[in-house]
């Protein structure tokens, strides 16, 4: 009830008298970052209730403080998807976007009624929401939990504070690198991987695959590696040429070297991608050829990251060259269709994955057997 009144209360104050979002490619990332944060941080396959993304949804709340219908649509969209993709009850869906509205529009009217005009009042807004998020996030959650997991209130709220706090400052964080020009491009290359990751997740459960899968510990998830692979890659966001294209370069030498070594065939061909990427980077003096003027325009001055494609540019079918369709923007090369390939193929392979149990209840089963059959021999001898 308190769902479906936020909601009926932001189509009164904000939906109606909204204008046109002028970027719905913008509104479109923010719901698959929130579909993978719920998929990776949020309640699992049998849960009963649901839990609100640890950063995509307080992001979203601040990125669209002056369009907070936005905020709304994200939150009514990407929380029956998430739920559905991880195989929950439609009982679980409904509560789960109850309570994503419910933290869309309490969250977007404190900020709102608090300021953001200036700075003071945009910290201040800040930290209300903040609060306002862990009220709603990991203290209901908690309350939902003990109540139909019949479990202490206590104990429920432990699990769910573990790292709230934290995480709400990654979403603070994301939502200014999302509106900073020197850490514009790192968030949308986020953007891009959560909606490839989706893509992922939807073909994985379209055959069949269950998202608890993706967690169980085997040799097709190189946790170290990932984490190793992803600080090389900040790492080389904030380093000068040549180390901003030699790190990736290394990095994806020796991915595509592991991934053929071990069969993981996705990290293979996404490090072929990066590979691809780096190549005509590094053999155009650290900057990735664009194709047309009005593409290279569309990127403001980011001249230090990419240049102009032309007759004399080295390894031109490497380039960025390839339009997006709408709603996405600009453009990409072999090296990224390569890497979004890789990544959705690598996140339905975990989906897919045998599950434990069945394998360990059938071993079980077979020895129980042989013990009998030793019992028999022994009692006839």
């Amino acid at each position: 009830m308190a769902g479906l009144i936020a909601l009926l209360v932001a189509i009164i104050g904000w939906l109606g008298p909204a204008q046109p979002y002028q970027a719905p490619w913008a509104w479109v990332s923010f719901i698959g970052m929130c579909i993978v944060d719920d998929f990776l941080l949020g309640s699992k396959d049998g849960a009963r209730w649901g839990e609100l993304p640890k950063v995509g949804l307080l992001a979203a709340v601040i990125v669209f403080r002056r369009h907070p219908e936005i905020t709304v649509l994200v939150a009514v969209t990407a929380a029956p998807l998430g739920s559905l993709l991880k195989g929950q009850t439609w009982s679980t869906q409904v509560t789960a976007t109850a309570q994503w509205v419910l933290a869309a529009v309490v969250g977007a009217a404190t900020f709102r009624l608090v300021g953001f005009g200036d700075t003071a009042h945009f910290i201040a807004a800040t930290a209300a929401l903040m609060v306002v998020y862990y009220a709603l996030g990991p203290v209901l959650s908690a309350t939902l939990e003990a109540r139909l997991a019949e479990i202490t209130l206590r104990a429920a709220f432990a699990a769910q504070r573990r790292v709230a706090i934290p995480l709400e400052f990654a979403g603070v964080l994301l939502a200014l690198a999302w509106r900073t020009p020197f850490m514009e491009s790192a968030a949308l290359k986020v953007a891009d991987g959560a909606l490839v990751t989706v893509a992922g997740i939807f073909l994985g459960f379209a055959l069949g695959g269950r998202s608890s899968r993706v967690f169980m510990a085997g040799p097709s998830l190189p946790v170290r590696p990932l984490v190793g692979a992803g600080a090389i890659l900040l790492l080389s966001q904030v380093t000068p040429s040549p180390l901003s294209w030699l790190l990736p370069l290394g990095l994806a030498i020796a991915a595509g070297i592991w991934g053929t070594w071990k069969r993981v065939y996705p990290v293979a061909c996404g490090a072929l991608g990066a590979y691809g990427n780096e190549l005509v980077r590094a053999a155009n003096g650290g900057r990735m050829p664009v194709e047309g003027h009005g593409t290279l325009a569309a990127l403001g001055n980011r001249t230090d990251t990419y240049v102009l494609s032309g007759p004399h540019t080295i390894f031109a079918w490497l380039d960025d060259r390839f339009q997006l369709p709408a709603p996405f923007p600009g453009i990409a090369s072999v090296g990224d269709i390569l890497i979004a390939i890789g990544m959705a193929w690598f996140v339905a392979s975990l989906m897919l994955r045998p599950d434990p149990q069945p394998l360990a209840a059938h071993e079980a089963a077979d020895s129980e057997d042989l013990d009998d059959s030793a019992a028999v021999d022994v009692a006839a001898a």
